[in-house]
């Protein structure tokens, strides 16, 4: 009986559900700390803030469980959102081109970004780059021809009337973006549980030499994630811009490092080997969540930073506890046998 007990209630030692309590009680905190905060309203507008954090930490975290990192998704959203507003106002001049429908300026700047993934992926698969070296690079990279395409301005007029439609508006009731993120949940739990896309990138985690000697090619996987990711904040750069209703090139600054707090929090180690989508979710509801009642306290931005930085080295410190103590319980284990 007592064994049937621990089994039934086994869920409650889970890390993710460990998590969600987390993300409630600072709901219950932050409620009772500001009438601000426990709104409808303010709700809506954590969704939409958490959305692009959703969308692109999918890729990121199956890049994670490959051990391999993804800096230049804050500047790759920088430059497709501005490229992409560009694109539906002056269109491309040089070759006589007029503003382009949102659909073509859309499919343009999602190859873009994949471009951007496909650079990213020989640095660290052909070329043998540490992925952290490699995608700072490119997020010096990006950031700096995301300036250089507007010369540092904004765009703020001469936008098509429905350029707005797909972060801001609803079908049914639901806002678009809650569509598309819901989306992304769905099809990357599927790819990770459901596809040898998903084993192979947590085999590739776990032991490297074993997944190639069993018939993994793990550059592959990986060229492959990187490419995924890219396209995916190409796809959050022009919900931004959309959302934002202005194209900006600085939008996006310490995006990177949001969506690595989130794929972090949910379960995902910077080791690889393991990882949740749901996981990822609930992190980046908790650094939105985080965020925001911060905000609705008012206080001070610089200390919401230091804030973040406390959460990321308490995650990491987290992670490597929990490694080190299933470590032991291995050795343990295979001592007493």
């Amino acid at each position: 009986m007592n064994k049937l007990n621990k089994e039934r209630f086994a869920f409650l030692k889970q890390p993710t559900f460990i998590l969600f309590l987390v993300f409630v009680a600072l709901n219950v905190f932050f409620a009772l700390s500001t009438p601000r905060f426990f709104k409808l309203s303010n709700y809506m507008n954590m969704v939409k803030q958490s959305t692009m954090i959703m969308i692109v930490g999918c890729g990121a975290t199956f890049l994670m469980m490959t051990e391999h990192l993804d800096l230049s998704v804050g500047s790759n959203l920088a430059l497709t959102s501005i490229i992409y507003t560009f694109l539906v106002v002056f269109g491309i001049p040089g070759l006589g081109i007029a503003p382009l429908p949102l659909l073509t300026a859309g499919i343009i700047v999602i190859i873009i970004g994949a471009v951007i993934g496909v650079l990213n992926g020989l640095l660290v698969t052909k070329f043998g780059f540490e992925s952290f070296i490699a995608t700072l690079g490119m997020m010096y990279i990006g950031r700096g021809l995301a300036l250089a395409v507007v010369g540092g301005n904004s765009i703020r007029s001469g936008f098509p009337e429905n350029f707005g439609v797909l972060g801001n508006d609803k079908v049914l009731g639901i806002p678009y973006l809650f569509i598309f993120v819901i989306a992304a949940i769905v099809i990357f739990t599927v790819l990770h549980k459901k596809t040898l896309l998903g084993k192979h990138s947590v085999a590739i985690g776990g032991n490297k030499n074993a997944a190639f000697f069993s018939g993994i090619n793990p550059k592959k996987i990986v060229m492959t994630l990187y490419i995924i990711t890219g396209a995916l904040a190409a796809v959050a750069g022009i919900l931004t811009a959309s959302r934002l209703e202005h194209g900006d090139p600085r939008t996006g600054t310490g995006f990177e490092f949001t969506v690595l707090v989130a794929v972090l929090l949910g379960g995902t180690p910077l080791s690889g080997g393991k990882g949740t989508i749901i996981g990822t979710v609930i992190g980046a509801m908790i650094i939105t969540v985080l965020g925001n009642g911060l905000n609705a306290m008012d206080i001070l931005k610089f200390w919401q930073i230091v804030f973040k930085g406390i959460i990321l080295i308490g995650a990491i410190v987290l992670h490597s506890q929990m490694r080190e103590k299933r470590r032991m319980t291995v050795v343990n284990a295979g001592t007493r046998s």
